[in-house]
């Protein structure tokens, strides 16, 4: 009889657990390998906020490719405006970085009308012997996912401060709560989405079905070809009454991702400026504000037939009454509240008509201006986190009839005009001057002075305007896109303007033609501000710098002159004529020193030039330099 051989119960057990736990890795070990493919050969990736400048070695910019994270492999025509900053912060340098979307940008104007551009500008003027950077994050779309998302690496570049301006496309940006280009509809779909994004087997996933969506849709039927802007397409079909899920959402939405973000940026100990949001109220008709409720539908035209017809013949007591039986019949009707901010406004009764268009944006049920709740939230968790509120709305207000904004600050809906861009700048620039952090300015300049110097040049104002056009003939403005083309020129400005429209590259062009235009008339003052943006746009340029300089001089302001005297200097530091210059600046603002090691420096290149073998002599020939260094005051008005 043979002996049976005895099983080996403890090795069955373990090979049991090995193929379990092969099965449950092969899944990991598939997309890991799929992964490593497809970097192999380049595909997707997860763009970083700021990349190495091709320009300026050891420079960072923002990254024109960022949006990819969220649309791989489609084109969205968002991007960032590239404002450059030394990778390696120099110490004593002043660095402030700016959150937020089209308005923080400076849609329509562009770059200098944003909060980066205009207020670095702006604390160049009054601090040029200062270093100060202010790097822009804001692009159009985008809302507080998107903010949160480049927190951390905000922090890696070590900012002093970091100035927010955002909330309004919280309901229909880019992941917004009414949006149609979403994730999903909570806020853990949109969280998930967000952190697959960074792989690339999900980018490839999204590319193909994003691919297959837009090859089945039959042509006309949404997408880029029936509203051709982005935001167009995120808002299409979307209201949201007060009383929706979406509207509570979006609340909760906005809280949360901003309570995460403050929370970031204290735990980081970098100091927090967020603004108060502002938007058209009184010449802005709600997009959406007509009654839901069908059995009241025609009592309620037939009472604002009454109340309008009693405001255009000056009866404004029936007129009122009218509209107070409209609103209590239909409470929720924006309309209704915005026909009574006209009346009480044309009764000259401020607190009531501030009430009513209030009450008019609120319930506008296409929510492309931020509801009063906002702000509400803002200055909550600023006080919760050690934030500073910024009154943007405030001051703003204050610039407008009966404290409501409308058409004299705004181009449409939300977006400032040149004025309201500087009036936004100039709320967070009054705050930082308040609490001192540069110091006290060397140059004290009025207001008006400043608002006539803003970096907003007539060039940006043609194209803004023809940006304004396009906006206004399409949704929301209207159902359907309606090509608009550039109007014929009226004169030299208009002219260069189309060039630029034609041809977007050719922007380095048309600020060397605006001006020779402006220098060729004596608007020396109009030429100045067209030379220090365009050396602001290629600061590694010696060219545009030196020009600069030279214009400021001509103006009669100096300080700055020689900033970007320096700045030419960098990029090309043995040129004798800037030495020269810089020197005869420097002494002629009675900075003796810096205008000595100017000469000693051209002495170096050039030991036979006069300046440097008769220092003394030709130094009391600087006594009267000439218009670009007299009056060396720190006061410019």
């Amino acid at each position: 009889m043979t002996e049976a051989r005895p099983t080996n119960q403890p090795r069955s057990a373990k090979q049991g657990v090995l193929r379990v736990l092969v099965l449950l890795s092969a899944p990991l070990v598939f997309f890991g390998m799929a992964e490593l493919l497809l970097a192999l050969i380049g595909f997707g990736g997860w763009p970083p906020l700021f990349v190495a400048s091709s320009d300026m070695p050891g420079h960072l910019e923002a990254n024109s490719r960022v949006m990819q994270r969220y649309f791989p492999g489609r084109e969205t025509r968002l991007g960032i405006d590239p404002i450059l900053f030394k990778k390696e912060k120099p110490a004593g340098t002043l660095r402030i970085v700016v959150q937020g979307g089209s308005t923080a940008a400076g849609f329509p104007y562009g770059r200098w009308a944003g909060l980066a551009g205009m207020l670095g500008d702006r604390l160049e003027a009054a601090h040029p012997d200062s270093e100060i950077e202010v790097i822009s994050t804001a692009m159009a779309a985008v809302n507080s996912y998107t903010l949160l998302d480049f927190v951390d690496e905000i922090i890696e570049t070590e900012p002093d401060l970091v100035l927010i301006y955002a909330g309004h496309n919280e309901y229909l940006g880019i992941f917004g709560a009414g949006s149609a280009i979403t994730a999903g509809r909570s806020r853990a779909a949109t969280a998930l989405h967000l952190r697959l994004s960074r792989f690339r087997v999900y980018q490839l996933m999204a590319t193909s079905l994003s691919a297959v969506k837009n090859w089945s849709a039959p042509a006309g039927a949404g997408g880029t070809q029936a509203r051709d802007t982005l935001l167009a397409q995120a808002a299409k079909g979307a209201e949201i009454p007060n009383d929706s899920e979406t509207y509570a959402e979006g609340l909760l939405q906005f809280e949360t991702n901003l309570s995460r973000i403050l929370e970031k940026y204290e735990r980081a100990e970098i100091p927090v400026y967020i603004g108060t949001l502002t938007s058209n109220e009184r010449d802005q008709a709600p997009f959406a504000g007509g009654v839901l409720d069908e059995a009241n539908a025609e009592p309620f035209a037939a009472l604002m037939r009454e109340a309008e017809d009693s405001y255009r013949s000056g009866e404004l007591e029936r007129a009122r009454d009218a509209v107070g039986r409209a609103v209590v019949l239909a409470p929720r009707a924006a309309n209704g509240w915005f026909l009574s901010g006209r009346i009480e406004q044309a009764a000259r009764a401020p607190e009531a008509a501030r009430a009513a268009y209030r009450k008019a944006k609120d319930f506008d049920r296409l929510r492309f201006r931020a509801p009063e709740a906002f702000n509400q939230l803002i200055r909550r968790l600023a006080a919760q986190y050690g934030a500073t509120v910024v009154e943007v709305h405030d001051n703003l207000a204050s610039r407008a009839p009966m404290g409501v904004v409308g058409r004299e600050l705004m181009l449409e809906h939300l977006h400032p005009n040149a004025r309201g861009y500087f009036l936004l700048a100039d709320a967070y620039f009054k705050v930082l001057e308040e609490e001192q952090w540069i110091g006290g300015p060397s140059v004290v300049r009025s207001l008006d002075a400043a608002y006539k110097d803003m970096p907003i040049t007539a060039l940006d104002r043609v194209m803004a305007t023809q940006v304004l056009r396009e906006v206004r003939n399409d949704f929301p403005f209207r159902p359907d896109r309606v090509e608009v083309e550039f109007p014929e020129p009226k004169g030299k400005i208009e002219s260069i303007a189309e060039g630029l429209y034609e041809d977007p590259d050719s922007w380095l062009a048309a600020m060397e033609s605006l001006l020779q235009h402006y220098l060729a008339n004596g608007q020396t003052d109009d030429a100045a501000v067209v030379a220090r943006v365009t050396a602001q746009a290629i600061p590694w340029e010696w060219a545009p710098n030196l020009a600069a300089a030279r214009v400021l001089l001509e103006a009669g302001r100096p300080r700055l002159a020689v900033k970007y005297f320096e700045k030419s200097l960098a990029a090309r530091p043995d040129d004798p004529a800037t030495l020269l210059l810089v020197s005869r600046t420097h002494f002629a603002l009675g900075q003796k020193q810096r205008g000595r090691e100017a000469i000693e420096r051209l002495g170096a290149l050039d030991p036979d030039h006069p300046a440097a073998t008769n220092f003394e002599a030709w130094q009391s020939r600087t006594a009267s330099p000439g218009r670009e260094a007299q009056d060396p005051t720190p006061t410019e008005n």
